[in-house]
C-alpha cells in the first residue's frame, strides 16, 4: 500500500496555503490537521490551555484517527497537513513509517509575530520549531537521507519552481493548475477557533503577505525570547531544504 503523504509543519508557515493547493490537484483526499484533533479534541488531549469547553470525542483518538486515515488511503491517495507537536505523544518508527513524511519551515522572524497575533500566551511547544526538528531527525536517521522540506519564503516568492521541485522529490506529476483557487470558504479548513485561516479562504494563491498590524519582534520580551530560542532549529532545518532555483 502507498504511504500517506503528510506535510509536516509549524504553525503559521503558509502551510494551509500549500493544503489548499493539494486540494486544488483534485486527486488527494485532503485532511486538515487530524491529530490536533486527538491532540486538542480527543480523550488523549495533551493540552490543558486550549479550547477548555471542547467536547473529547473518543473517534479523535491518536489511533483512532491514524487507523480512519490508513483505511481511507486504501481507497484513494490521502495527504495530511498537520503541526509536528501535535504527533509528540506518539513520535514513533513505526508510528512514522506509515507515511511519506515531508516538511515546511519557515524563518521565525515571521511566523512568531503572526502567532503572537492569535495566541499572545503561545508557549515554545506551539511555536512549533523543536517538535519539528525532532521529527525531522527521527525520519533522516530512518532514511538514511534528509526527507523532503521545503522553505515557506520559497513557497510564496517562488511557488511554481517551489511546487515543481516537491513534486519531481515525491514523483508526483505537477499541475500547475492548482497553484491557483477560487476565493471560497473551506469548510474543512476551519475546523479552528480563532480566526486562524481568514486570510487564506479569500485567497487566490500563493502570495507574501505583509501585516503592518503585527506586534514587532524587539519590542516584546516574549517575542525575543522566542525568537532566540527558535532561530537556531530553524537554520539547522533550513540547510537542508531543497534548493529551488
Amino acid at each position: 500500500m502507498k504511504k500517506i503523504l503528510a506535510l509536516w509543519a509549524i504553525p503559521r508557515s503558509t502551510s494551509t496555503a500549500f493544503e489548499r493547493m493539494m486540494r486544488e490537484r483534485g486527486d488527494f483526499l485532503v485532511c486538515d490537521e487530524p491529530f490536533g484533533l486527538s491532540f486538542y479534541y480527543s480523550p488523549d488531549r495533551c493540552n490543558t490551555t486550549r479550547y477548555l469547553e471542547a467536547e473529547l470525542d473518543p473517534s479523535n483518538s491518536f489511533n483512532s484517527v491514524l487507523e480512519k486515515l490508513k483505511q481511507e488511503n486504501e481507497k484513494q491517495p490521502v495527504f495530511i497537513k498537520d503541526m509536528a507537536y501535535h504527533i509528540d505523544p506518539i513520535v514513533s518508527p513505526k508510528f512514522l513509517s506509515h507515511f511519506e513524511n515531508t516538511f515546511l519551515i519557515r524563518n521565525p522572524a515571521k511566523s512568531l509575530p503572526s502567532l503572537f497575533n492569535g495566541w499572545p500566551d503561545f508557549n515554545q511547544k506551539e511555536a512549533g520549531y523543536t517538535s519539528l526538528y525532532q521529527l525531522f531527525e527521527i525520519v533522516r536517521k530512518m532514511r538514511g537521507n534528509a526527507p523532503v522540506l521545503i522553505d515557506s519564503d520559497d513557497l510564496v516568492q517562488k511557488p511554481k519552481a517551489t511546487i515543481q521541485a516537491y513534486c519531481k522529490a515525491l514523483d508526483l506529476p505537477f499541475i500547475e493548475e492548482s497553484l491557483e483557487w477560487k476565493p471560497e470558504p473551506q469548510s474543512e479548513i476551519n475546523q479552528w477557533e480563532g480566526g486562524w485561516h481568514t486570510y487564506v479562504q479569500s485567497s487566490t494563491e500563493f502570495k507574501e503577505r505583509i501585516n503592518r498590524d503585527y506586534v514587532i519582534i524587539k519590542d516584546n520580551e516574549h517575542l525575543r525570547q522566542s525568537y532566540e530560542f527558535c532561530l537556531p532549529y530553524y537554520k539547522k532545518l533550513y540547510e537542508y531544504r531543497l534548493l529551488i532555483e
